[in-house]
């Protein structure tokens, strides 16, 4: 299902930030979910890390980090489920809306570098994850690059790269 990007939505979230529309145009479904599942597989080792190594280490403040953002914002798994639901019928790319604060996006360039820091983190085998692939990493930009450009007033630009 795909419709016309939009202005602002009226719609706002409980600390009143009012909600933008993100669209994520030609989403690589597979890639999306090999992403999230790296990702999250990540901070799981990282939440046990932090446990046993206390201070300022790259997992300390990745799971502050995580911490404080489901504090800031309510997590929003309606573009997971619409993914789930598209891979399922065998579609590979889908048109996805995000509706987020406008602060998402200076906070997702922030967490860019944040993510940098873990995949070096990952690639120095101090973690059993291994490092993310190259295409994981370029969704993760592309990703988070539409996030800080579409909220910034740019137009919607479609993923590019392989969809697998």
């Amino acid at each position: 299902m795909t419709t016309d990007p939009g202005t602002a939505t009226a719609a706002t979230r409980p600390g009143g930030e009012p909600l933008q529309e993100v669209w994520l145009r030609r989403y690589p479904l597979r890639l999306g979910l090999r992403a999230s599942e790296h990702y999250e597989s990540v901070f799981r080792e990282f939440a046990l890390l932090s446990a046993a190594e206390p201070g300022p280490s790259v997992p300390s403040r990745m799971v502050a980090l995580i911490d404080e953002l489901g504090k800031r914002y309510a997590r929003n798994n309606a573009h997971e489920q619409q993914r789930d639901e598209a891979l399922s019928r065998g579609e590979e790319t889908l048109d996805i809306v995000l509706h987020v604060p406008a602060s998402a996006g200076t906070i997702g360039r922030s967490i860019e570098s944040m993510l940098d820091e873990t995949d070096e983190y990952c690639r120095q085998g101090k973690l059993l994850t291994l490092g993310p692939a190259a295409d994981v990493v370029a969704f993760r930009r592309w990703y988070i690059g539409e996030l800080a450009r579409q909220l910034e007033g740019a137009e919607a630009q479609p993923w590019s790269g392989e969809v697998s």
